[in-house]
């Protein structure tokens, strides 16, 4: 019979780990779209988005976390766009 796991005491993450994992992934998510490669882009954005909207939706302590992840690719894609053009 399944348990659920138990709590293991520790703190789930917060801004600052989230933001370093989203400036990462803001990063990469750049990257691809500037080489051109659309279809690998967008399906990228969109787990990026789907990932984002669990940890939102789905685990309420780790809303911090989730938000600083979208604020920091937010971040990187904004200088990105801004240095391109």
């Amino acid at each position: 019979m399944y348990e659920p796991p138990s709590d293991t005491g520790r703190e789930p993450p917060g801004q600052v780990p989230g933001l370093v994992v989203g400036v990462a992934a803001g990063l990469l998510l750049s990257t691809v779209w500037a080489f051109g490669a659309w279809d690998v882009a967008l399906a990228l954005t969109t787990v990026f988005a789907g990932l984002v909207l669990a940890i939102g939706l789905g685990a309420p302590a780790w809303r911090r976390f989730g938000l600083a992840l979208l604020v920091g690719a937010a971040l990187v894609a904004a200088a990105f766009v801004l240095v391109a053009t």
